[in-house]
């Protein structure tokens, strides 16, 4: 039997994108700019360059995320005190209101998402989405 593994995963991780985005109305958050409030959250103060590891992102693509982030009134940028070339996020309270309305979302899609699978299956998916994670190019 002859598996689809990349196009399939590639073609929900497009379709959870849009349910996502679906869910933030008129905030402009979507799911990349979510990730980004979801990381501050945990690691509030961060810089720019560790938020855009942490979500294996592009950095010119992480710079039109946070300005508009910002614009909207969810983060604010400042210099860092160590290194003023670098810049440091921190949420606002509307980004910190943004982040429960997120998780509450994302709470409404993981259960849609396990719905009809055991813990045990899920726990494979989890390992395998884990795995797919971790994988780099090979030289």
């Amino acid at each position: 039997m002859s598996r689809r593994l990349v196009f399939d995963l590639m073609r929900a991780e497009r379709s959870l994108r849009r349910l996502i985005d679906a869910h933030s109305g008129d905030t402009g958050i979507g799911a990349a700019g979510a990730g980004v409030l979801f990381h501050l959250a945990r690691h509030d103060d961060s810089l720019v360059g560790d938020v855009t590891a942490a979500l294996c992102a592009s950095p010119s693509g992480m710079s039109g995320l946070v300005s508009r982030l910002e614009k909207g009134g969810f983060v604010t940028k400042t210099p860092d005190p160590a290194d003023a070339r670098a810049v440091r996020l921190a949420l606002t309270p509307l980004g910190r209101e943004a982040v429960t309305t997120a998780k509450s979302v994302v709470h409404d899609l993981n259960a849609r998402l396990t719905e009809g699978f055991s813990e045990d299956e899920v726990d494979v998916i989890g390992r395998f989405l884990a795995h797919t994670a971790a994988l780099r190019p090979q030289p």
